[in-house]
């Protein structure tokens, strides 16, 4: 009899047992290693819509509407265009023959987009183009996500937590790796290839942006951003 009730109490109290037991166990932390919300939710740093001018190709640094912002473009500067509709301003790509990446940087300060810190773009790509995430750290170091906003036939907007994301280093300069190479090295191919996994430090960076790490292939195959916007905390330059 004692074994009977004996087993019919496991057998009531089992699940309760096994729920608190996982309820306590610890959790992993998050790609970004964190796993609490902040204490100091994200504020609007940026939103950057380009300016209601005509096309520009290339684009410069009068096609951001946020003048204390600085533009940056990698590889392919001379077909990046800002183009120019009645209703709309966006980038265009589909020129370029190489890889590419614009980001932008604040004259005054960095920014600490660690917990919950994150960038929306607005899209509408075609042609299998992924818009990706691409940061400079203080130290100078680039990255690139694994993420990215993928084709659409409207404008979409995406958020990306950048504690939450997956990383690669991203190779900036035409850099032989080992001594077999048989091409000589170019410097003045800036490749924007992503390399190995990485984990930035998301305290102080540098620069955002973007790109499709990808020529383009004309209208077919462009990446288009209408705008996008920095969540964050800023952190003086010294």
């Amino acid at each position: 009899m004692r074994r009977l009730l004996a087993a019919l109490f496991l057998l009531t109290c089992a699940p309760t047992l096994i729920g608190s037991a996982q309820s306590q166990a610890p959790r992993p932390p998050g790609r970004g290693g964190f796993t609490s919300a902040p204490s100091e939710p994200a504020q609007l740093l940026f939103h950057e819509a380009w300016t209601r001018a005509p096309m520009s190709q290339p684009m410069v640094q009068d096609n951001l509407g946020s003048k204390n912002l600085d533009l940056h473009i990698y590889g392919n500067a001379n077909e990046i265009r800002k183009a120019f509709h009645p209703e709309e301003d966006y980038t265009y790509t589909g020129e370029t023959i190489e890889n590419w990446a614009l980001t932008v940087s604040d004259k005054n300060v960095l920014w600490n987009l660690t917990g919950d810190g994150r960038i929306r773009f607005r899209t509408r790509n075609s042609g299998y183009r992924f818009l990706h995430v691409v940061i400079k750290t203080a130290d100078g170091k680039y990255f690139v996500s694994e993420e990215g906003a993928g084709e659409s036939t409207a404008w979409i907007e995406t958020d990306y937590i950048l504690s939450n994301l997956h990383w690669r280093n991203l190779l900036m300069t035409d850099t032989p790796s080992n001594a077999s190479n048989r091409r000589a090295p170019n410097p003045k191919r800036v490749p924007i290839v992503a390399t190995s996994p990485a984990t930035p430090d998301l305290s102080k960076v540098d620069e955002v942006g973007f790109s499709d790490l990808m020529p383009g292939g004309w209208i077919p195959s462009t990446s288009r951003v209408n705008a996008f916007w920095l969540f964050g905390k800023s952190v003086p330059r010294k």
